[in-house]
C-alpha cells in the first residue's frame, strides 16, 4: 500500500516502517514501554497524547527522532477507531500522499498500533530535522534582509502548491512550516504537523485559498507591507492585479476571524480547560493561562502588595492594580469580565501585552482591589517615561498612528487614556512600536473603522499636547 515501507510486529503493536529506516526496528520495542524507560526525553504529555524524542548514535554524530503517542482510554474512542482509522494513520496517509503530490514535506518514518481486541495506542515516529525552525521562529529572529526576500518568495511559491494540490490544512499558521538549510546551504520550508490537513482531489477553489491565506495573516505582526506584498507576487505569480484583489479579500477575511477568535477566547479564559485554568488557595482566587506556573505568579503578587503603586513592572511582566467596589467584586461578575475583555484583545492580535493571570486576595476578605499580570515584550516602557522624547516625538507619532490603524477595525480608545498607558518597545534596529498596556482602556465595538480612527486620532493627538510628563 505505501511504497518503501514494510511490515514489521513487537508483541502486540502492529507496524509500518520505512525501509531505510530498518535500522530502528531493534528500538521499536521500547516505544510501548515509554513510562520506564530512560531512552526517551518527553516534550509534551497530557490524558491523550504523549511527544517524546529519542537519539540514534549514527556515525560521527546523533539523529533525533520525535514520537507521537495517542491514547484511546474510553470506550467510546475505542469503539470509533473500529468504524475510521486512527489520528496518527491518519496523520501518517495524510502526509504519505501530501509527498506524493510533490509538496516538500518529512513523512514519517515509522507508524504503529497497539491492539488487543481494541485500539488502546497508536504511533508515529518522525525524524528530527537538525537545525530547523519554524517560520514564526525565523520570521521573530529578524533574518538578513536578502535572506528574508528569499524565503518570502519560497514561501509564497510553496503555498500555492499546496493549494494547487488539494491539500487543506486547517490550522494554516506560521508554526506548521518550518525552515532549515539543504546539503548545498539553500533555505528550504516544509510543511509540517498534519493533525488537521485533509486531501482532495483537485485544487482548492478561491474562495478556500482566500480564507487560508487570511488564516496565515493573523500573523501579519511580524511583516511589512512589502513583505506581504512580496509574499502574494509569489503566490499570484507576478499578476498584480490579481495580487491586489486577493489582499483586499484577504485583509476583510482576517478582521472576520480575529473577531470570532476574540469571541472564542471571550468564553473559554472563565473555563477550566487545555489553555486556562482557575487558581485557588487560602490566599487568592484566579484565573490564569496554564503556560504559566501559578507559583511564578504569585511571587510576582508579592512584589505588587509590598508597593502602592497602580503599575508595577518586573521581569517582562506588567501588574495593574485595579480597584472596584467591594461589593460588586465580591459578586466577581466585573472580576470575570475583566480577564475575558484581556483575553479578547489578546485574541484580537492587536498590539496588547499577554495576559498572564488575574488574582483577587480571598474573595471572603471585603477588598476592593484585585491584580491583573500581563507578559510585555522586551524593551518596553511607559511612554510618558520614554527618554528624549522631543528630539524623537516624529518616530514616536509615526508608531502610534500604525497603532491606530491597527486598531480601528475593532473600538476606540478610551477618553481617559494617559502616557503611562502606552507602551513603546524598540527594536534592535531601533524602530518603534506602541502598545495598550491597560487593557481597560479599549473598548470592541461595531463601529466604522473610519469612525474608530478618527476618534483614535484625536484622543492619541490629545495625550501628545496634554501629558506634562513628556
Amino acid at each position: 500500500m505505501f511504497k518503501g515501507y514494510i511490515s514489521h510486529s513487537t508483541k502486540q503493536v502492529r507496524w509500518i516502517i520505512n525501509e531505510k529506516a530498518s535500522f530502528l526496528i531493534p528500538y521499536l520495542g521500547r516505544v510501548h514501554e515509554i513510562k520506564n524507560n530512560d531512552f526517551f526525553t518527553i516534550i509534551k504529555k497530557d490524558n491523550y497524547k504523549i511527544i517524546c524524542e529519542f537519539k540514534i548514535p549514527q556515525a560521527d554524530n546523533e539523529q533525533a527522532y520525535l514520537v507521537k503517542i495517542y491514547k484511546y482510554p474510553h470506550l467510546f474512542q475505542r469503539i470509533k477507531n473500529l468504524l475510521k482509522h486512527t489520528r496518527t494513520f491518519r496523520e501518517f496517509n495524510t502526509t504519505y500522499i501530501t509527498g506524493s503530490r510533490g509538496i516538500s514535506v518529512e513523512v514519517p518514518v515509522a507508524h504503529g498500533e497497539e491492539k488487543r481486541l481494541f485500539i488502546k495506542k497508536s504511533y508515529l515516529i518522525i525524524k528530527k530535522i537538525k537545525d530547523s525552525c519554524t517560520l514564526r521562529e525565523y520570521f521573530k529572529n529578524n533574518a538578513l534582509l536578502e535572506e528574508r526576500r528569499r524565503v518570502l518568495r519560497k514561501f509564497g511559491k510553496l503555498a500555492k502548491e499546496i493549494h494547487d494540490a488539494g491539500i487543506k490544512q486547517d490550522d494554516f499558521s506560521l508554526d506548521n512550516f518550518l525552515i532549515y538549510k539543504d546539503a548545498e546551504g539553500k533555505e528550504k520550508i516544509i510543511l509540517i504537523d498534519f493533525e488537521r490537513v485533509s486531501v482532495q482531489a483537485g485544487c482548492l477553489n478561491e474562495r478556500l485559498c482566500t480564507w487560508y491565506l487570511a488564516k496565515l495573516n493573523r500573523a501579519k505582526n511580524y511583516f511589512s507591507n512589502a513583505d506581504r506584498l512580496r509574499f502574494l507576487m509569489a503566490y499570484t505569480n507576478g499578476d498584480y492585479k490579481y495580487c491586489k484583489r486577493l489582499a483586499q479579500q484577504i485583509e476583510s477575511i482576517t478582521i472576520r476571524i480575529q473577531k470570532k477568535d476574540a469571541r472564542k477566547f471571550h468564553v473559554q479564559s472563565i473555563c477550566e480547560n487545555r489553555k486556562f485554568g482557575v487558581f485557588k488557595n487560602s490566599g487568592f482566587y484566579g484565573l490564569y493561562k496554564k503556560k504559566y506556573q501559578p507559583e511564578t505568579l504569585l511571587t510576582i503578587l508579592k512584589r505588587a502588595e509590598e508597593t502602592d503603586e497602580t503599575i508595577l513592572y518586573t521581569n517582562q511582566f506588567q501588574i495593574l492594580r485595579l480597584f472596584e467596589n467591594p461589593a460588586i467584586l465580591r459578586g466577581q461578575g466585573i472580576f470575570r469580565r475583566t480577564w475575558m475583555h484581556a483575553n479578547a484583545l489578546f485574541a484580537l492580535r492587536i498590539n496588547v501585552p499577554i495576559p498572564a493571570g488575574l488574582f483577587i486576595k480571598n474573595p471572603a476578605r471585603k477588598s476592593n482591589e484585585f491584580f491583573l499580570i500581563s507578559e510585555t515584550t522586551g524593551n518596553c516602557i511607559p511612554l510618558n517615561k520614554y527618554p528624549d522624547f522631543n528630539q524623537n516625538k516624529d518616530k514616536i507619532s509615526f508608531a502610534l498612528l500604525q497603532f491606530v490603524k491597527q486598531i480601528a477595525s475593532f473600538g476606540m480608545l478610551s477618553k481617559d487614556i494617559k502616557a503611562s498607558d502606552i507602551l513603546v518597545q524598540i527594536s534592535d534596529d531601533r524602530r518603534l512600536k506602541c502598545y495598550l498596556g491597560n487593557y481597560k482602556l479599549f473598548c470592541i465595538n461595531h463601529f466604522s473603522v473610519q469612525r474608530n480612527m478618527q476618534i483614535n486620532l484625536q484622543l492619541v493627538e490629545r495625550l501628545l499636547k496634554t501629558n506634562d510628563n513628556l
